[in-house]
């Protein structure tokens, strides 16, 4: 299928101006541009916002909690993308109210540690302590722990398949389901996605590799499966899984491969391809008609089995 027609007006935007070499750049200054100069959206309007934190390993993790209007029991613990290099709750903050209203579950969205400032583990055990923070407070949250998610998009999806096997091998009760976005789950794999759409499609394989070694403290990082979850050799009694792909993106074979090794290994899994879509389309629901249409269907479906 072709690239959806405002997707492709963005992507003809997006290389008009060049690819971003991040490794010439300054990252504190791009973050700053970021927040500065957020993606036109619309801002949906949910019951209440409340900010709030909690303390791991010396540093305050920020919070962020969405109360729709029609909340059943379940939360979503909300883990963003922006390849563990950029993002916040404040950047992220149009997406959180859309899930939380298309999916009738509360939000809490994670400002966990980036890098480079922070390398891995630090952004994974801030994740992983943001759900034992969670269960610890579901009455303050007024949620039942029976009913919790953990989502994530790109390198936030990555963070979010590493905390449930860290979560499993811990013996820890589980959440009642992951919803991962666009995941990046693994070391490059040459995949017939990267190839055909490693360039000119948003997202670059030459920016995978700046992210990936921001990230990673050294090579032998990548081994670890709380960095690279596709290569934990062992993936039973995982929870229920939704894996959301898009066609047009490098990491699109990745994600699917994940669906495939969740599947047999015993874990209910339901993949969904995007047709025409690109890496990150989720944060551009306000501005592509079919993406919304995409993101709303996701999260309608994740909710009916949260709340359930």
């Amino acid at each position: 299928m072709v690239v959806d027609p405002d997707i492709k007006k963005i992507i003809e935007m997006m290389n008009s101006l060049g690819e971003f070499d991040y490794e010439k750049m300054d990252i504190k200054e791009i973050r700053k541009m970021m927040d500065e100069n957020p993606l036109p959206t619309k801002i949906e309007d949910v019951l209440a916002v409340k900010d709030m934190s909690f303390i791991h390993d010396g540093f305050e993790i920020p919070l962020r909690f969405y109360i729709p209007k029609n909340a059943g029991k379940g939360l979503i613990i909300y883990l963003h993308g922006g390849g563990f290099v950029f993002g916040n709750i404040k950047s992220f903050d149009p997406l959180c109210r859309k899930i939380a209203n298309s999916s009738g579950c509360k939000v809490l969205s994670v400002e966990y540690r980036l890098a480079p400032e922070h390398k891995f583990p630090a952004a994974v055990e801030d994740a992983y302590q943001s759900y034992l923070w969670v269960r610890k407070n579901a009455g303050l949250l007024e949620i039942d722990p029976q009913n919790i998610a953990i989502a994530g998009d790109s390198a936030g999806g990555n963070l979010t398949a590493s905390v449930c096997l860290m979560i499993r091998d811990n013996n820890v009760p589980p959440p009642k389901l992951q919803v991962l976005f666009y995941p990046v789950l693994g070391p490059d794999f040459f995949t017939e996605s990267l190839r055909e759409y490693g360039e000119g499609y948003f997202l670059t394989s030459k920016q995978m590799e700046f992210f990936g070694n921001a990230y990673m403290n050294t090579v032998n990082d990548s081994l670890n499966p709380y960095f690279s979850p596709i290569l934990q050799k062992n993936h039973k009694e995982l929870p229920e899984t939704i894996i959301v792909t898009a066609e047009h993106d490098p990491l699109r074979d990745q994600g699917e491969m994940y669906l495939s090794t969740l599947y047999n290994s015993g874990v209910k899994a339901t993949g969904i391809r995007a047709r025409g879509m690109i890496h990150g389309f989720a944060s551009f629901f306000s501005m592509i008609p079919a993406a919304e249409n995409i993101v709303t269907m996701v999260w309608n479906l994740a909710g009916n089995k949260i709340n359930s």
